[in-house]
């Protein structure tokens, strides 16, 4: 492995390009032309998407990221050892540590593999257009998810999600009217009947195991000749999750209708494939013991997992704790300490022909 001078400076240019979901573009162009730079073949996809690799071996090592954050600006400063901006944490500092420990093998431990970087767009929306496009037209043999879990840590697995919008739309009708129920009514009681299904499908399980649905948004309203209401709902998944099930517990209310905006699987990784025994043994040789992390939300790896059935796990320096938050920041020795970490398992990894960096 080869030395290397540490530096913010990779990654404090990436935390200085804005880069909000639908608004990735100027920063896609830019990251593939440093990338090319620094000596790889990059190029910007047809949706967007920053696509670059380094290396001609027959092992494809895919690196996925996003880079795209959520809205609002942090002003990007180092304050001692901790550097702060949007997306320093969600997830730049992934993609940052991605690039520069791909850059710190030696030719040896390269050697029959190519390193593919994958910048998605809009990972923070709920159509995540850019992963949906890169899983047809990838297939790698090892897919590292770029999403922070900490330095000495692993995520190997993410629940899954459905998106619900419901509706009743129905004639206006005065609400003095016999037998009347407004809009609110009929769709609330469809609400009701998810979390009554949830309530009896948690009991005993693990958080991970739950199904968690939240009501994110309720409006009403009514036109000349007609009255509405509607809702969003969000449902976190477990691995053994009945999508068709929770859909049905809402037929029971025939008068609102149900329509799915998305649906991803929860996904998690073999506790003995090839890429968690790396992570595994990369970080004992640290000197620490290894964190799997199981987690409540969910990433471009729930997007791509059913076309890309090869060993998956996310890490990423960092605090997820300050995703999102006007507070982001990341700690530099945790930085670094992810580059060399993510660096000792790309050189672990094996390749198709058995051999070993």
């Amino acid at each position: 492995m080869r030395a290397r001078e540490q530096s913010p400076e990779l990654l404090r240019w990436m935390v200085e390009q804005y880069s909000p979901s639908h608004h990735e573009q100027a920063f896609s162009r830019a990251l593939a032309g440093r990338l090319e730079q620094r000596g790889w073949k990059a190029h910007v996809d047809e949706v967007g998407n920053t696509v670059a690799s380094l290396g001609d071996g027959d092992t494809c090592i895919a690196l996925l990221g996003h880079i795209d954050t959520v809205p609002g600006e942090v002003p990007v400063r180092l304050e001692g050892s901790r550097l702060f901006g949007r997306g320093a944490v969600d997830a730049k500092g992934a993609l940052a540590a991605f690039i520069e420990s791909v850059e710190l093998l030696d030719a040896s431990e390269r050697a029959g593999k190519r390193f593919l970087l994958l910048g998605c767009v809009e990972e923070e929306v709920a159509i995540t257009r850019g992963a949906l496009h890169l899983r047809e037209h990838h297939r790698p043999d090892f897919v590292v998810n770029g999403e922070p879990s900490g330095a000495h840590a692993v995520t190997v697995g993410y629940k899954g999600l459905m998106r619900l919008e419901l509706e009743h739309r129905a004639s206006r009708r005065h609400t003095a009217s016999r037998d009347y129920r407004a809009p609110a009514e009929h769709v609330v009681e469809a609400w009701n009947a998810l979390r009554r299904r949830c309530d009896g499908w948690n009991e005993g399980r693990t958080l991970f195991e739950q199904d968690l649905p939240s009501l994110t948004a309720f409006h009403t309203g009514a036109e000349e000749a007609e009255e509405w209401a509607a809702a969003s709902v969000s449902i976190r998944t477990g691995p053994s999750s009945d999508g068709d099930a929770l859909l049905a517990s809402l037929s029971g209310v025939p008068s609102v209708n149900v329509k799915t905006v998305s649906r991803k699987g929860a996904v998690s990784a073999g506790q003995n494939d090839a890429l968690t025994r790396a992570f595994k043994q990369a970080l004992r040789e640290r000197g620490v013991r290894p964190t799997l992390r199981l987690k409540t939300g969910t990433s471009d790896w729930n997007t791509v997992a059913s076309m890309w059935n090869v060993p998956i796990v996310a890490y990423g320096p960092g605090d997820s704790a300050l995703d999102h938050t006007p507070n982001e920041h990341i700690d530099l020795a945790e930085y670094e300490e992810g580059i060399a970490v993510l660096s000792r398992v790309l050189a672990l990894l094996p390749t198709k022909d058995g051999s070993q960096g």
